[in-house]
């Protein structure tokens, strides 16, 4: 079964849902009492805060990471990544500074303040070069800040007949490197990485699958021996009215948080931000950097001439923090996460074909109630329950 956003965490949820030989894990309790209610989550059109749209900037060859020459100047490309930017943003880092630093610049130039942007330059001023981000939008105003801000490294990140030979393995060691350096994030302050509980919920009979037109790669599995185990528990074990759950610990981005961490990370480095807008790539060239390292993300179809990039549009709709409720549900092709700085709710679609070439970033409030619509019976007429 392939692993993909709409899965929740990709990762978990598509090893605990897609008949995988998995043993229940109930522990003895003898000595031990219950474990504190599962609070349930206030889902509410009354209790929207916003609605943000993102468009995740999808290449069928896979993320571009590669060093070219425009003019005698050399520009280092890291964009493309799907749905996958903020799971991969590290893995790629240390990818595009190793090519950026070849030939000892004295100098280099970051186009682009999103997470790709972000983690590039953190990389490249760990090595004592000085390094300006140049960018139209700063890290809370970028497409990165609207993100779904789960562990998805294989959401949405290359078409099977579009990726290289040995796409599967460069894919590997950019995944196994983000996660390393997000687990460095869990515990300190503001929590920009946390693990949390997340549940794959289901009922019987199933819907019939409706496999998406393209053949999107799903690659996840290779990886699944870093994250924590997970199994199916049963009805004495979740306050959910479905047949079938899935538990396990998935990685979480609080974004808010993250963001700031890494923009302060960079200016206390010695990093420089300025804000600037390219209206076309003559204008990016004519940067006093002799290297310039390209994270745009989307905005490189405009500034690059890379028509092969598609957007994927992606809706949040945004609800207060509630912190007595912090987990996240996946059911009917929706999906709740209590995050830290905010519950956002999402309508993510029957197959990954749901969002593709979609560049609209207008709010859909049809969309947002059908998400809340299909989640908030989970939580009808139930107040705390006690997970035993």
């Amino acid at each position: 079964m392939k692993l993909d956003r709409r899965r929740f965490t990709l990762l978990g949820a598509s090893t605990l849902a897609s008949g995988c030989s998995i043993t229940a894990n109930k522990e003895s309790k003898l000595g031990f009492s219950s474990p504190p209610p599962l609070a349930p989550l206030k889902l509410s059109l009354n209790a929207l805060t916003r609605i943000t749209v993102c468009t995740r900037p999808f290449r069928p060859a896979g993320p571009r990471l590669e060093a070219v020459s425009y003019d005698g100047k050399k520009v280092v490309h890291n964009y493309g990544h799907g749905g996958s930017g903020w799971s991969l943003s590290w893995g790629c880092a240390d990818e595009a500074a190793k090519l950026a630093l070849a030939n000892s610049p004295k100098q280099i130039a970051v186009i682009g303040a999103g997470v790709i942007g972000m983690t590039t330059a953190l990389r490249l001023i760990e090595h004592g070069i000085p390094v300006t981000i140049y960018a139209n939008e700063f890290p809370a105003e970028t497409r990165s800040a609207r993100a779904t801000g789960v562990w998805s490294p294989s959401s949405r990140i290359g078409l099977e007949n579009a990726v290289a030979d040995g796409f599967n393995t460069r894919w590997e060691k950019w995944a196994r490197a983000s996660y390393a350096t997000h687990n460095y994030f869990v515990g300190s302050l503001g929590h920009p990485a946390e693990f949390m509980p997340q549940y794959f919920l289901s009922n019987e009979p199933r819907p019939p699958r409706i496999p998406p037109s393209r053949d999107f790669v799903h690659i996840g599995r290779s990886v699944r021996d870093m994250l924590p185990a997970g199994s199916r528990i049963g009805q004495d074990e979740h306050p959910f009215p479905v047949a079938r759950a899935s538990r396990w610990e998935g990685m979480v981005f609080n974004v808010a948080s993250y963001m700031d961490r890494l923009t302060r990370d960079f200016l206390l480095r010695g990093g420089k931000m300025v804000r600037r807008e390219f209206p076309d790539r003559s204008s990016v060239l004519a940067l006093k950097e002799p290297c310039i390292v390209n994270c745009t993300g989307f905005g490189a179809k405009h500034l690059w001439q890379d028509e092969s990039l598609v957007p994927v549009r992606g809706q949040i709709n945004w609800m207060t923090a509630q912190p007595a409720a912090r987990y996240g549900v996946f059911h009917n092709n929706a999906t709740a996460i209590s995050r830290r700085d905010g519950v956002i709710v999402q309508y993510t679609g029957p197959n990954d074909d749901y969002g593709y070439d979609d560049s609209t970033e207008i709010a859909n409030r049809d969309e947002a109630i059908k998400a809340i619509e299909t989640l908030s019976p989970l939580w009808r007429n139930r107040t705390q329950v006690s997970l035993q």
